[in-house]
């Protein structure tokens, strides 16, 4: 899946950001040129066509913004400064680097990828995370029999208890790994979907969130290989 051009315009910034002030001054700042081919080398990657022109959009925008400008120093307008503002953001954006991993180099399931890649890709991490989890009881529901006013930790329980749950996993052959899956399972859904349901959970980490789907991923597998007690 191509990357979108809010991953684009933010590895562009930060890479504009590095070439004035940090690590890769030995890149000229044309911007076509960071376009072309020192996106790919910084970030390790190759931007499709289709990405290279949501770049250059993007650049459009971020000149709009405010955030970029042309370098009166230098014969072509292709050549781009951060503005004191466009500075500003680039300083306070976390490990940007990581606007090169896509949540589909990691995340393989079909289902979970479409409840959370287009909010994610909007850097709407919290209700991405969210998303996820929700999808993990919605799945555990249906698998136990359970009906729609069990939910939470509640429902982990009364699917995955090992005295009364009413799935069991084959690969957790003793009582001891029954309840690890038990509390897994209930500690997942209490700690990263439950919160969201009553109060706003500040994700700002992009590489945080993906771990996070991807446990939800590690969750649907051992779910899927459950079976009825």
């Amino acid at each position: 899946m191509p990357r979108s051009k809010t991953e684009l315009k933010k590895m562009f910034l930060k890479l504009l950001y590095e070439v004035h002030y940090g690590d890769a001054r030995r890149y000229d700042w044309n911007a076509r040129g960071l376009v072309n081919q020192w996106m790919n080398e910084y970030y390790s990657t190759t931007l499709s066509p289709g990405e290279k022109q949501l770049v250059w959009e993007a650049i459009q925008e971020l000149s709009v913004a405010g955030l970029i400008a042309g370098d009166v120093t230098q014969p072509s307008e292709d050549f781009k400064v951060l503005t004191s503002k466009g500075k500003a953001l680039a300083e306070s954006q976390r490990d940007i680097e990581a606007y090169s991993i896509r949540l589909d180099d990691v995340v393989k399931d079909g289902e979970l990828l479409s409840r959370t890649q287009d909010i994610f890709d909007l850097d709407r991490y919290e209700e991405a995370v969210f998303a996820a989890f929700k999808l993990v009881e919605e799945k555990v529901r249906t698998k136990a029999g359970l009906g729609p006013l069990d939910i939470g930790t509640d429902l982990m329980s009364k699917a995955f208890n090992p005295s009364t749950g009413r799935l069991t996993v084959p690969s957790a052959v003793t009582k001891a790994e029954q309840e690890a899956v038990h509390a897994l399972f209930r500690g997942a859904i209490g700690l990263f979907k439950n919160p969201s349901s009553h109060r706003t959970v500040n994700y700002d980490d992009r590489l945080v969130t993906i771990k996070l789907i991807a446990l939800a991923e590690v969750l649907l597998g051992i779910l899927n290989d459950s079976v009825p007690r």
